[in-house]
């Protein structure tokens, strides 16, 4: 099983503790979300259920952690639809570079400056700060 602390470090393990051989398949912590806590129970696919404790510093939460992780989401999802209007944007001028060639024999590298052009606006809408 392997904890992270996604307010200190987002790309390393925290804390790491082998629980079982058997895949894990649920997991059950005890507290709220004020309090924390510290005691993990975990059951693999075996049937078998362990009782872990955490140490105060993962089981407490920090005062801001809440924002943190909603922004981290927002930031994903934001991500995620960028990735999508992009990938939809390149489909569309695959198309139209296509079509515009079988009907008129336009110039390759017209068509990408159009397409790099749109991409480029679409990445200035999403970066430069909203008033």
């Amino acid at each position: 099983m392997d904890v992270w602390d996604i307010s200190h470090n987002q790309n390393e393990v925290q804390y790491s503790h082998k629980v079982s051989d058997a895949a894990l398949t649920s997991i059950s912590i005890e507290g709220n979300t004020q309090g924390g806590g510290k005691l993990v129970a975990v059951g693999d696919a075996n049937g078998l259920v362990s009782l872990l404790e955490v140490c105060d510093s993962l089981a407490q939460p920090q005062h801001n952690e809440k924002a943190l992780v909603n922004t981290i989401f927002e930031r994903s999802s934001v991500r995620q639809k960028n990735l999508e209007a992009r990938d939809r944007e390149t489909r569309r001028a695959k198309a139209s570079k296509k079509e515009s060639q079988e009907n008129d024999g336009t110039n390759d590298n017209e068509s990408e400056i159009m397409m790099l052009r749109g991409l480029e606006t679409e990445f200035l809408d999403v970066v430069s700060p909203e008033d």
